[in-house]
């Protein structure tokens, strides 16, 4: 008896998907509230991808940039003399990307490490990757 106030699961998936891929109209009308939210939802989720992708590529190349000149010089002392010549290249003192490092600098300046002034004590610099003993 209680049995006869309910409908079939069978009922209700017939009802919403009456063929395997085609939305029935009450389906497609229970969707129609959420159809503008959830494209601006994916449009700001691919925006973020593409920024992230767009950044990480225009980074390695102001890296590759960077390197280009120096890598250069190198093998150009190396190819002309037989003895080994010590190039030194002069370290330019990183500046603080991004927005973040100059308000945690500012509004809480024992947070980052004070050599580095990144969030995470002792870490190896980003732009030189290598293992972790390396930098020991």
């Amino acid at each position: 008896m209680a049995d006869d106030q309910y409908v079939s699961k069978k009922t209700v998936a017939a009802s919403y998907r009456p063929r395997s891929s085609l939305m029935s109209p009450g389906l497609q009308r229970a969707r129609a509230p959420f159809r503008f939210r959830n494209a601006i939802t994916g449009l700001i989720l691919a925006g973020f991808g593409v920024g992230v992708w767009a950044y990480s590529i225009s980074a390695e190349a102001r890296a590759l940039m960077r390197a280009g000149p120096t890598i250069a010089k190198v093998v150009a002392t190396q190819t002309l003399s037989s003895v080994p010549v010590e190039v030194k290249v002069a370290t330019v003192p990183s500046r603080h990307r991004g927005v973040l490092v100059p308000i945690l600098e500012r509004h809480f300046p024992r947070l980052l490490d004070p050599s580095r002034k990144t969030l995470i004590w002792g870490a190896p610099p980003v732009d030189k990757i290598g293992r972790l003993r390396d930098s020991v």
